[in-house]
């Protein structure tokens, strides 16, 4: 009899360790997405012939590399585009989509008219099918969609 308030109290005071906590999935949905990074990737859109680059950062330079060297070589090609001398920097907004597909989002300049603004977007979307294959940017093992600003600066004479 002498240990019943002793029990009592073991026994009044041990049920919150039995309680199951309810976990709220909309405070847990809420918490995940504050602590995503909308704006980061996990692995950069690459080429097929920078497949080798397991690197973030190897896989970044290498997909730049071949973008911005297959883009001087359009641009050098089509040199008859510009009539009048020109110096400018267009800004090239590139779209990756989820199936590695490239295409030209937009282009910007301050000096270049509209039509060889689309001359240009044109000659570089019919050239994006001689790249080698594309893959996808991943985002949390997804493939994704990514656009991509890249500054081309002129300088015709």
């Amino acid at each position: 009899m002498r240990y019943a308030p002793i029990l009592f109290l073991i026994f009044c005071c041990s049920c919150h360790y039995f309680e199951k906590k309810k976990l709220d999935s909309e405070k847990l949905l809420e918490e995940e997405l504050q602590a995503f990074n909308w704006n980061a990737l996990d692995q950069y859109p690459s080429f097929e012939s920078c497949e080798d680059g397991i690197d973030f950062e190897a896989n970044k330079v290498c997909f730049e590399t071949v973008l911005t060297t297959h883009i001087f070589e359009v641009l050098k090609s089509n040199e008859s585009m510009i009539s009048v001398p020109l110096k400018d920097t267009l800004i090239l907004d590139l779209l990756v989509s989820k199936r590695g597909g490239l295409s030209v989002k937009n282009l910007k300049g301050s000096h270049i008219s509209d039509e060889t603004s689309a001359r240009f977007k044109d000659a570089l979307t019919k050239s994006f099918s001689a790249l080698p294959v594309l893959y996808p940017a991943i985002k949390r093992s997804q493939h994704v969609q990514a656009v991509f600003q890249l500054p081309i600066i002129l300088n015709a004479n």
